[in-house]
């Protein structure tokens, strides 16, 4: 499955952001090497922008891919997810309740210089 990651650190952020194939073992992958590079930089706040191309996942997956991979958030001060694709709204929100009730401060955003300016502050 194709799958790219890219990382730029900001002042008060690292800024993750994937594209390729959606798949829920693309979006496991993305969250434990933007873990790895958190740990790694020190960083404790991290700008999610997702951009892998495909349908929506079953809520089931999605469920099991942030229940699985949510607690390394629970340690970050913010996280921003970003997801401007098309598939269902609905989903992406359940994803964000998913992380809110495992303790992960995170904000789902429509921009990512909005996610920014949060991030930021």
């Amino acid at each position: 499955m194709e799958y790219h990651l890219s990382l730029v650190p900001h002042p008060r952020y690292l800024h993750a952001s994937v594209t390729g194939t959606h798949s829920a073992e693309n979006a496991a992958r993305f969250l434990r090497e933007v873990r790895e590079a958190c740990a790694s930089q020190g960083v404790s706040a991290v700008l999610l922008e997702v951009k892998l191309s495909g349908p929506s996942l079953a809520i089931g997956s999605i469920f099991n891919v942030i229940s699985q991979e949510s607690g390394w958030g629970r340690m970050l001060r913010k996280v921003a997810y970003v997801d401007a694709s098309d598939r269902d709204p609905a989903k992406i929100k359940f994803a964000e309740t998913v992380a809110l009730n495992r303790g992960v401060n995170v904000r789902l955003f429509a921009s990512v210089e909005e996610a920014g300016r949060w991030l930021a502050q």
